[in-house]
């Protein structure tokens, strides 16, 4: 028999083994994984509420946007106040600059903070924890862009404003759910 073939069965053979034992280990893990990923996820939004006082449901964005969640009254369809898992293109060819921006229902913003970026250490990667100025998500004429990091800048304010343009709908019109 020609050895390409037995070495090539050999390799299907090998592949087919690997593929199974990684299903297997994903079947034991997944909920695990998926456990451990909600822990981080909430620890965050906690940063700008306290999650046991709301009704918490999120749904799947669209486009810029990933996972929206709106805090509701508990008991209640009331939405106090939604956030938003939202990115923008930055000075990196490769990640996104995204975001959490937590709006209540007045408009006021209650907090804001990058989540994933891939800016250049030095620059656009020191600007992620700085205060931007944007107190109301209606008015963004405040938003304070960084000096000498303009492209990193524009991308987090393309966050606000996309979160701007949408916000109105989801708090005006119900959940948008």
């Amino acid at each position: 028999m020609n050895r390409g073939l037995i070495s090539g069965l050999v390799l299907l053979v090998i592949g087919i083994i690997c593929g199974l034992m990684l299903a297997l280990v994903n079947y034991f893990t997944a909920g695990r994984i998926t456990e451990e990923e909600n822990k981080i996820k909430y620890a965050v939004l906690e940063e700008f509420y306290t999650l046991s006082e709301y009704e918490i449901s999120e749904t799947q964005g669209e486009g810029s946007f990933s996972t929206i969640y709106f805090l509701k009254e508990k008991g209640t369809d009331n939405v106090e106040a939604v956030i938003y898992t939202v990115s923008a293109k930055g000075y990196s060819s490769t990640t996104d600059v995204e975001m959490l921006i937590a709006i209540n229902s007045d408009m006021s913003v209650e907090g804001y903070k990058v989540t994933t970026h891939q800016e250049s250490s030095g620059f656009g990667a020191d600007i992620v924890d700085n205060n931007f100025g944007v107190d109301e998500i209606d008015d963004l004429s405040n938003f304070q862009a960084v000096s000498g990091v303009t492209v990193t800048s524009n991308a987090i304010k393309t966050c606000f404003t996309l979160v701007s343009q949408r916000v109105i709908s989801d708090l005006g019109g119900g959940s948008g759910e």
